[in-house]
C-alpha cells in the first residue's frame, strides 16, 4: 500500500469501505496520543494497572493499521506491567511505541485525506 502503509486488515474488515477505514483511521490518529499520555502517567506514578490497561486497549489497534512490530512492542508492555516484570524496561518500550507511532502518523493523516477526497 502507498505511503508505506499496510491497511490490508481495514480494508478486509471493512469491505474496502473508504468510509470506514477513514472513520477508524481517524480514531487511531486522535486517540493514540491520549492513551499513550495515560501509559506515560501510570509509568510516572508506577500504577502499573492503568499501564496494562491503556496498553490492553490500544494493543489491537495497531494491529488493525497494519503496525505488527508496534502491536508485539505493546503487547510485551502490557505483559511487564501486568506481571509487575522488568518495569525498568518499560519507560524504553514507551519511547519505541511513540517513535514507531509518529513516524507514520503523517502516512496516516495524507490516507485519511486521499480517501476522504
Amino acid at each position: 500500500m502507498n505511503n508505506g502503509l499496510d491497511l490490508s486488515y481495514l480494508e478486509e474488515v471493512t469491505g474496502g469501505s473508504s468510509e470506514m477505514i477513514v472513520e477508524m483511521l481517524q480514531l487511531f490518529v486522535n486517540d493514540t496520543p491520549d492513551q499513550l499520555s495515560n501509559i506515560e502517567r501510570g509509568v510516572k506514578n508506577g500504577d502499573w494497572d492503568e499501564v496494562r490497561a491503556e496498553a490492553h486497549k490500544m494493543k489491537p489497534t495497531f494491529q488493525y493499521v497494519g503496525m505488527d512490530e508496534t502491536h508485539l512492542l505493546v503487547a510485551e508492555l502490557e505483559t511487564k506491567a501486568r506481571n509487575r516484570e522488568q518495569l525498568e524496561r518499560i519507560p524504553e518500550l514507551v519511547d519505541l511505541i511513540k517513535r514507531n507511532f509518529s513516524s507514520k502518523l503523517d502516512s496516516f493523516e495524507s490516507k485519511i485525506k486521499e480517501l476522504s477526497s
